[in-house]
């Protein structure tokens, strides 16, 4: 048996050159292609650790480079309680994140990238953390012109669902005017499974009702400018069409209490 990997860390330092508070109002930037094309099966930790990496990269960066971080850091920015046990899975998590693969497609250049999301991480005594991306991700992170999405980081860290998570960046990918007209997220059973990372084996109702309607619930609560509803198509009994709709507004939010939390409804439209 393998032996048990023990992380001990001999210091509990704060190596931020900037507070919490203000790193969580950070700007998570990715290729639209990292949202709705890539494939892979990170949890809740992960996508947020992902995340915390990716607001460190600054919009003039031509290339990777070393992040430097430390335990500390990472749990106060994440909102994880500090102590060792949780330093422990954070590294974990970090190495998971080595170790899993992404596919990403990429339908302009029509090609398939299969790769990890962390190349190397490395652990100092005392608390310190360097992580460095791997170098295929590039592309989907550098030099964004076009084709991108960007949300705060402080958004994701509130969500505790990985399906929560997806879909939030699903939406954000969906609003194209910045809030200016309702955003839509449409597509069959099969493409929001697909997205979501949800077997193939789960039956639509329960992927509704254990998985949509929780997400949906989920970013209802805790993000200000989303009020998202379930919307579906049917072909005589069956569901062939969903669609999610953000109904928030700019001009809606100027006229109504933003922070006002709504119940999720579901019904039918037909196409």
């Amino acid at each position: 048996m393998a032996k048990k990997q023990n992380y001990i860390w001999k210091n509990d330092r704060n190596f931020a050159l900037d507070n919490y508070e203000k790193q969580q109002l950070y700007y998570v930037v990715e290729a639209n292609d990292i949202i709705n094309k890539a494939r892979h099966d990170l949890t809740a930790r992960e996508l947020k650790l992902m995340d915390f990496v990716i607001s460190k990269i600054m919009p003039d960066d031509d290339k990777f480079h070393v992040i430097k971080t430390s335990m500390y850091e990472l749990t106060k920015v994440l909102n994880i309680k500090q102590n060792g046990k949780n330093y422990s899975d954070m590294a974990k998590s970090i190495g998971e994140l080595r170790k899993k693969e992404v596919l990403i497609h990429d339908e302009e250049r029509r090609t398939i990238t299969q790769t990890g999301w962390v190349q190397s991480a490395e652990y100092h005594e005392n608390g310190q953390v360097e992580i460095e991306l791997s170098p295929k991700l590039a592309p989907h992170l550098l030099g964004l012109k076009n084709n991108y999405t960007q949300h705060l980081l402080l958004d994701t860290t509130k969500l505790k669902s990985r399906y929560s998570i997806l879909l939030y960046k699903l939406m954000r990918e969906c609003d194209r005017d910045n809030g200016k007209s309702i955003a839509i997220l449409q597509g069959t059973p099969e493409e929001f499974r697909e997205w979501l990372g949800v077997p193939e084996s789960y039956e639509y109702k329960h992927f509704k009702e254990k998985v949509l309607k929780k997400a949906v619930e989920e970013i209802n609560l805790k993000i200000e400018d989303m009020d998202l509803e379930i919307l579906q198509g049917r072909y005589g009994r069956k569901v062939v069409q969903v669609e999610i709709h953000n109904n928030w507004t700019v001009q809606r939010a100027t006229a109504e209490n933003a922070n006002e939390i709504k119940n999720i409804t579901t019904h039918d439209w037909v196409n």
